[in-house]
């Protein structure tokens, strides 16, 4: 999530942890360890109970982790509308919120890729992380630009690459404008600037507007979904400039043989590495000094 929303943990009996007890653990451990490195045995382990005894309470590792987003969202759209009230005094919080909401709303929209992976969570995800995004605009703008740096890296080790938050912030910006009135976005625009500066040093705007097309040219295969070619792109960009180490959480999903022909899966993955020779692992060190893609 895009800032640390405190879940408390139960302080309970560990022996008779129930449902919200495996939430609040749950949910400290992937804070602390990382949603890969938690598994749901050291879930039931740090809860003092059987790793079956999970099962009672949820299906899969998904499933928490799709309860702890739940309430965290819960939990900030109240702290988010409070924080802009008391960070704009000029400004009802309701309005800016409203703002913020709507210009997640337009990016999710805009991008088909949000839908399809993460569906209507994703939107309420989407929107939260809006609503703090308005927040860093207050700051400096070397506080905001540090800021939202480290999103993009949360995120893109997420498989949402930097490029979508970049375009994000134009649609927040945009938004906090029309609703709020000249400079209601603070320092935003030049986080989003930033991000852009960054993409670009190999990655040309160019190249991702006409990539979907490239794609169907040279090989003759429809993308997976609207937009695909330019996300793999952009995720191996990610890779290639030091924001993430790999491109994989992103590309596996694009290239899945269930929603991707496989010439089209071969072009996506076939960029990607030659912009990001490093990228195709997991882990591993990042290569900021791979070759760029520029018109």
């Amino acid at each position: 999530m895009a800032q640390n929303t405190a879940i408390k943990v139960n302080e309970t009996s560990r022996s008779a942890v129930g449902r919200d007890g495996v939430l609040d653990i749950a949910a400290r451990l992937f804070r602390e360890q990382g949603y890969g490195s938690v598994s749901l045995r050291k879930i039931a382990e740090a809860a003092g109970i059987k790793a079956g005894s999970i099962y009672y309470h949820f299906g899969s590792k998904d499933e928490i982790v799709a309860a702890v987003l739940d309430a965290g969202i819960r939990v900030v759209h109240a702290s988010m509308r409070d924080a802009i009230t008391d960070l704009r005094a000029d400004t009802d919080g309701e309005t800016v919120l409203r703002a913020a909401i709507r210009a997640a709303h337009r990016t999710f929209e805009h991008e088909p890729y949000y839908r399809a992976r993460y569906a209507d969570r994703g939107a309420r995800f989407a929107g939260s992380d809006s609503a703090w995004l308005v927040t860093l605009g207050e700051l400096p703008a070397d506080g905001c630009i540090g800021q939202v740096a480290w999103l993009s890296r949360v995120l893109a080790a997420r498989g949402m690459p930097a490029w979508l938050l970049e375009r994000h912030l134009g649609d927040l910006s945009q938004a906090l404008v029309d609703e709020c009135g000249a400079g209601a976005a603070g320092t935003l625009p030049q986080a989003a600037t930033a991000l852009a500066t960054t993409r670009r040093t190999v990655l040309a705007d160019g190249v991702l507007a006409d990539a979907g097309a490239t794609l169907a040219a040279e090989t003759g295969a429809p993308e997976p979904l609207a937009g695909a070619a330019a996300l793999a792109l952009a995720a191996a960009a990610d890779v290639a400039t030091g924001v993430t180490r790999s491109y994989r959480p992103c590309l596996d999903w694009l290239t899945d043989p269930g929603r991707c022909e496989p010439a089209a899966a071969s072009w996506m993955l076939e960029r990607a590495a030659a912009l990001a020779p490093e990228g195709s692992v997991s882990a591993g060190r990042s290569r900021a000094g791979s070759p760029g893609l520029r018109s």
